[in-house]
């Protein structure tokens, strides 16, 4: 899970009484861009907890870090060699569910994970980091303060566009992405300015149907120009995407 998020969102009352009588260990203790200390410590805990499956709860760095962690821990190599893509991930992990508390970066619905490594963003990429089972609930995303809905929000319009003229588009990730786009022209604005269940709705839809267009398709150069200003100066990720597209 995330930090504050978690309890604000409404997760915390939810999954409260379902966990209730099961051994839960809670992992929270990582950067807002995963990395590979963040990785490494997750690693370890969960090789120590052993769990049965893994939930993640929150936005899409908590689930990237949750897909990672959860196929690392599987590893017999060197972590830095899966990330990089030097070595060859096995097939194994724990069933993973992720519940999204962001409409932005579509992560439930795709097998990548972002993880930076000195300043350098790299994209794990296994069939396997896809989640078991994703939950997306758009009420979760109800108490979402206007900087977020809007950076996460532009991320989730930016992927559908790179993905709808990505030379590794299909007709099935264009279909996603087309109907990921006509939600995020028309309930991005409300859901920042002026927010309601149709404009929420609407966006936790965009955003969920983009990341199944990438998961296809992959990003563009808007999200490749992005990355430095994350890892280098801190702008957080919509907003770097959503500044390059244009020029892009």
């Amino acid at each position: 899970t995330g930090g504050k998020a978690f309890s604000l969102c409404g997760a915390e009352a939810i999954l409260e009484p379902l966990l209730k009588d099961k051994v839960v260990y809670k992992f929270s203790d990582f950067s807002v861009n995963p990395n590979i200390e963040d990785i490494k410590k997750g690693v370890t805990e969960l090789k120590n907890f052993k769990p049965d499956i893994v939930v993640a709860v929150g936005g899409g760095s908590v689930i990237d870090i949750a897909k990672a962690i959860n196929v690392l821990s599987f590893q017999q190599g060197d972590l830095l060699g899966y990330i990089t893509g030097d070595e060859n991930i096995e097939p194994t992990n724990v069933p993973l569910v992720a519940m999204p508390t962001t409409s932005g970066s579509g992560s439930e619905s795709t097998h990548f994970a972002v993880i930076y490594v000195d300043h350098v963003k790299y994209s794990l990429a296994h069939k396997s980091l896809l989640p078991t089972v994703a939950i997306v609930d758009p009420r979760l995303t109800f108490t979402l303060p206007k900087s977020i809905t809007a950076t996460t929000g532009a991320d989730a319009l930016c992927q559908a566009i790179e993905a709808y003229w990505s030379t590794k588009s299909t007709n099935e990730s264009k279909s996603y992405a087309k109907q990921a786009i006509t939600l995020a022209f028309s309930n991005l604005s409300s859901a920042v300015l002026n927010p309601n269940e149709s404009s929420r709705v609407g966006m936790s839809m965009a955003s969920h149907l983009a990341g199944k267009a990438i998961n296809i398709s992959k990003t563009t150069a808007a999200h490749a120009f992005s990355y430095p200003f994350t890892a280098r100066f801190g702008v957080v990720h919509g907003h770097a995407v959503a500044l390059m597209l244009p020029h892009i």
